[in-house]
């Protein structure tokens, strides 16, 4: 066993000379082993070890008596022993959390505050190959992502330094064969035969089964777990560099919008890591209610190319596809501009609620450079002072070459604008109310009134979304 965890620790990386290392200590056979293990190790390699053991005062004096035991054999073995009790019962009653998470929470507070406290370089808890089996079976039941099956990493960053698990490449019978040969003494906790705790119940019911017919089912689970974390990590990377690519944010980073056509080009394997990418960039916690049910709903919605609709996701959080522009965001966060109604006079510079201006000055060539963003309005063909508004209900308009006039509604269905822009869309009407200028889409005026002489007044859009 000794070999094989040495091995492991030089595969991994695990540790390194001279480093100070904190070991998680509940009292039991593989926490006293690692522990032990690690001391055996304090001359060859130089490191310090400390002892850490948290009491969670769940089970009354054998809790207390779980901590003593830890402290005494720390005290005769020359160890450093810390020693912490929490309030796992209080913390429950606060946060309303189940007792396994309130016990987990305060236990890595406890961890993460010492590490920084003691300066250490390393934090050594004993899971082994086992909890590892027991991980990924637990986690089949739940989740549907590949990446759950990254299962117990081997090492990860915390506090100011690595969380290492050293006894992953074993399992708990060899664990028991190591205490015994090298007469460690342990405490049973007998909450572990208890089967109300989930863990216990893979630990106590399933496992076993499973076991029969491979013994050596841990070594099988931690290389599944490493090669699908070098896949993860790999497939993470590809996906992040598609978010930068491709999603655009507000400049609030509070909402998300992208092209369908540029999202969906991409591998489905990253198109899914980017979707739960974009949801952890948005909700501050992913909701409980949050399932595979909306992934589909998702990528059922992007794939449609006309038409404006959306789906409602938890907290009110919305998906909107509008003729393939996608657009994730809160409306409650999004307030509406309210309708303004705003005189133009010319000269001018009028300042719409979003940020954008219209300009107004007197030209008088006959010609001038024609865009989307200008207009040039002839003062004999409209009825001064010029007004800006927001739409109106049956609001129409016409324009050079169209007999009649047009709804602007379809106006925007054709041009494929969102409808959550239509509301606060610049509209520049005379004073008898006619519609002049949708800005940035049609214009009543074409260029045969450009080439009239007389005075003009021309009116420029800066700086907005259209």
């Amino acid at each position: 066993m000794k070999q094989s965890i040495l091995s492991f620790i030089q595969k991994h990386q695990l540790l390194k000379e001279g480093a100070k290392i904190i070991v998680g200590v509940s009292g039991g056979s593989d926490s006293m082993a690692l522990l032990h293990f690690l001391k055996n190790l304090q001359e060859q390699w130089e490191i310090e070890v400390i002892a850490l053991t948290i009491n969670h005062q769940l089970r009354g004096e054998d809790s207390t008596a779980d901590q003593k035991f830890v402290e005494q054999w720390c005290f005769h073995s020359d160890i450093r022993c810390i020693a912490h009790q929490v309030d796992v019962g209080e913390y429950q009653r606060q946060y309303r959390v189940s007792e396994e998470l309130a016990a987990r929470r305060l236990r890595y507070e406890i961890y993460e505050e010492e590490m920084r406290k003691q300066g250490a370089d390393y934090l050594a808890l004993g899971h082994h190959g086992d909890d590892q089996v027991e991980t990924l079976f637990m986690r089949l039941t739940r989740v549907a992502t590949s990446n759950a099956f990254e299962g117990i990493p081997v090492k990860r960053s915390f506090a100011s330094g690595k969380l290492i698990r050293p006894f992953l490449c074993v399992n708990k019978q060899l664990i028991l064969n190591y205490v015994k040969e090298n007469e460690v003494p342990f405490r049973e906790d007998q909450t572990n035969k208890d089967n109300k705790y989930t863990r216990n119940y893979y630990r106590n019911e399933i496992i076993p089964l499973l076991t029969k017919n491979n013994e050596r089912l841990f070594i099988t689970a931690q290389r599944l777990s490493e090669t699908l974390r070098e896949d993860e990590n790999y497939l993470a990377k590809e996906a992040n560099r598609m978010v930068e690519e491709v999603i655009i944010w507000d400049e609030n980073f509070s909402k998300i919008s992208f092209s369908n056509q540029a999202f969906i080009e991409r591998p489905h394997a990253l198109q899914r890591r980017a979707y739960h990418l974009i949801l952890n960039y948005l909700y501050d916690t992913l909701p409980k209610d949050l399932s595979y049910i909306h992934e589909e709903k998702f990528f059922a919605l992007i794939e449609r190319q006309e038409g404006n609709t959306y789906i409602d996701f938890p907290l009110s959080l919305r998906v909107e596809n509008s003729y393939g522009k996608i657009q994730l965001y809160f409306p409650n966060r999004h307030p509406r501009h309210s309708v303004f109604h705003l005189p133009l006079q010319v000269p001018d510079q009028v300042e719409l609620p979003d940020g954008a201006r219209i300009t107004s000055e007197w030209i008088d060539a006959t010609l001038d450079k024609n865009s989307r963003n200008n207009i040039i309005i002839p003062i004999d063909s409209v009825a001064l002072p010029l007004h800006i508004r927001t739409r109106k209900p049956g609001d129409r308009m016409t324009w050079d070459g169209l007999k009649g006039t047009k709804k602007l509604k379809d106006i925007w269905i054709d041009a494929k604008i969102p409808t959550n822009e239509r509301d606060t869309w610049p509209i520049v009407t005379d004073d008898n109310d006619t519609i002049i200028w949708l800005v940035g889409l049609k214009k009543a005026f074409g260029s045969n009134q450009f080439c009239q002489s007389g005075e003009k007044i021309k009116l420029s859009y800066h700086k907005g979304n259209i």
